[in-house]
């Protein structure tokens, strides 16, 4: 495993494991996730699809491409968020996860009822999310390095 890779995996990898333990994303959820083309999100997005998850994921157009090859529904930044969200979701958002900022939080919380499904890795608690700390250990971080190693976990190192 390259260096970059393993410093990510131990920082942004474990908060997204984290979160999605905190958010309890499980089979069949639709999960949001803010910001998902970035290091918290693209990991997140992965393990939620991989435990069952249909996710859809914010990012700036030219990320989507990525986000679709993650198996992630892409969907842009901006104004009209919550309607874009709604109409690639029409059966709701279960459960949501920020990683981008606030904007990314107000729709999310916008969109799920259940304000204990709603976490964000900024501490915009303010808004009805709850914060969630990344949690790091050491069985963590195996689980994180197996998937990579097995192939099932995909890293994107933008600059090294």
């Amino acid at each position: 495993m390259p260096w970059a890779v393993a410093g990510g995996l131990s920082g942004v990898g474990q908060a997204a494991l984290t979160a999605l333990e905190a958010l309890e994303v499980r089979y069949a959820d639709t999960f949001l996730v803010s910001g998902a083309a970035g290091g918290v999100g693209t990991v997140a997005a992965q393990l939620a699809r991989a435990a069952g998850a249909t996710v859809t994921g914010t990012a700036r157009e030219e990320n989507h491409a990525y986000l679709r090859h993650l198996g992630t529904i892409p969907v842009a930044y901006g104004n009209g968020l919550v309607d874009r969200v709604r109409e690639l979701a029409p059966g709701g958002v279960d459960v949501a996860l920020d990683a981008a900022g606030e904007d990314g939080l107000r729709a999310a919380v916008a969109l799920v009822a259940d304000r204990d499904r709603v976490g964000t890795v900024d501490a915009c608690e303010r808004l009805g999310a709850r914060w969630i700390a990344g949690r790091r250990s050491a069985a963590r971080l195996g689980v994180l390095v197996r998937l990579w190693v097995a192939g099932a976990l995909h890293t994107h190192v933008r600059a090294a």
